[in-house]
């Protein structure tokens, strides 16, 4: 019996789709996966995070080794895709997952995006929820129509869609995820410091990291 392919995941480098990459490889390696030996994914940067791009591109390759994931190699689907990080890149860019997915044999895309409000982590911003699941579904719906048959036998999940902030650290700490792999682990834009004020207490709480272990700002 031929095992399940592996998925396409979207990463950025971030805590949700590091979680999302611990999620696939404990079910590659759970029994009665039907998943066959090998990369536990596939995983796809796409080029659309501008100044940060190096760092996530970086913090990506040590998730993927850590992981047992395969990352996509540059192709012409990637040449055509190269735009702004804002709300009107998503639906270009799952198109460009859909084509990846057809293309590795792949049964579905994982977007991990998360709709977690920074000023409140234990509210989801709901716009953003709303706009998640529907985007997933009018691009998977559109390609059914428009892609042919690879790529409309492909689907888009979004596991992470109702999560809070602490929900989704909560699960980071039950899979023991590693946080120094983050892209703004260290980092010195102010980018990077953001990310550390929004999770850094919530680590703390969860035990995924303790104070006394350093993390360098690049600020005097």
């Amino acid at each position: 019996m031929a095992g399940t392919p592996e998925p396409i995941i979207i990463l950025d480098g971030d805590l949700a789709s590091l979680v999302a990459l611990a999620c696939a490889s404990d079910e590659a390696v759970s029994i009665g996966s039907g998943r066959t030996p090998g990369p536990c994914a596939i995983a796809w940067l796409p080029n659309m995070f501008g100044d940060s791009q190096r760092d996530r591109s970086s913090a990506c390759d040590r998730q993927i080794a850590l992981y047992n994931a395969r990352r996509l190699a540059k192709s012409e689907i990637d040449d055509a895709f190269v735009v702004p990080l804002d709300r009107s890149a998503e639906t270009p860019m799952l198109f460009a997952a859909l084509a990846h997915a057809a293309t590795q044999g792949s049964p579905r895309v994982v977007w991990p995006a998360h709709p977690g409000r920074p000023e409140d982590e234990s509210a989801i911003d709901l716009d953003l929820a709303s706009s998640i699941i529907d985007r997933s579904l009018l691009v998977e719906q559109l390609a059914r129509l428009d892609g042919g048959a690879d790529v409309s036998s492909v689907s888009i999940v979004t596991p992470h869609a109702d999560l809070t902030d602490r929900q989704l650290v909560e699960l980071a700490a039950d899979l023991a995820v590693p946080v120094k792999t983050l892209w703004w682990w260290g980092g010195q834009s102010d980018e990077a410091h953001r990310q550390r004020d929004r999770w850094l207490g919530l680590f703390r709480e969860t035990g995924l990291w303790k104070p006394a272990e350093t993390v360098t700002t690049g600020r005097a």
